[in-house]
């Protein structure tokens, strides 16, 4: 059947994969995912892309498959409907009305795994995002969880925030979701800020502001 699934693969491990996602794509004629991704379904004999910086030639890929009467799957770390590839994908081709198998999000397991509710908290994400507005969300709401990445590490994110004027909070970081070197860190934000390296760039953090 033609048309475009976009499947959410969780926060990495397949321990964490739905059996919707699996059975979705069991079903594609081309796979498109990161490089990693594509690499966790070796065994399948379809076409496979990498997703690269340059997104033009994957739009042109899905466009002229589904044309052909293929079935396109995109996958996508966490779950796609939060700062995933869902909303690059329905702005870029406004055409097609994408099937959306949502994944486990690091948040759901973050917070599962530190044992924190998460339904009061302010979700966002500082992954090529200045942190000035996490500065202000942190002003705004007393649990704040977001997401790094490798420049917007937790000590730089924990030192934006000491440097916005938010005062020594108690914050939680998780990092390497679901795999072997999983870590969870309960500190504050001076500690944190002091750290000089982090190895980690797969990280949530919670932010508590009980002031």
């Amino acid at each position: 059947m033609a048309g475009i699934t976009v499947v959410g693969l969780g926060p990495g491990s397949r321990d964490y994969l739905t059996e919707a996602a699996e059975h979705a794509i069991n079903q594609a004629d081309i796979l498109i995912g990161g490089r990693r991704h594509l690499d966790m379904y070796n065994h399948l004999t379809v076409e496979k892309y990498p997703i690269t910086a340059d997104m033009a030639p994957l739009v042109d890929i899905i466009e002229a498959n589904v044309a052909a009467g293929k079935h396109v799957v995109v996958l996508a770390s966490g779950d796609p409907g939060f700062y995933g590839i869902l909303s690059t994908l329905k702005r870029r081709l406004p055409g097609l009305r994408p099937e959306v198998v949502p994944g486990i999000s690091s948040f759901q397991l973050g917070c599962a795994k530190l044992g924190i509710s998460w339904e009061d908290a302010c979700l966002t994400s500082c992954h090529g995002r200045d942190p000035a507005a996490l500065v202000a969300a942190v002003n705004k709401h007393a649990k704040v969880i977001t997401l790094t990445d490798p420049q917007n590490t937790p000590p730089a994110l924990a030192r934006a925030l000491l440097g916005g004027g938010i005062g020594d909070l108690s914050v939680h970081v998780a990092c390497n979701l679901s795999y072997n070197d999983e870590s969870l860190t309960t500190t504050t934000l001076k500690e944190l800020a002091a750290a000089e390296q982090w190895s980690s760039s797969n990280c949530i953090m919670v932010i508590i502001n009980e002031k």
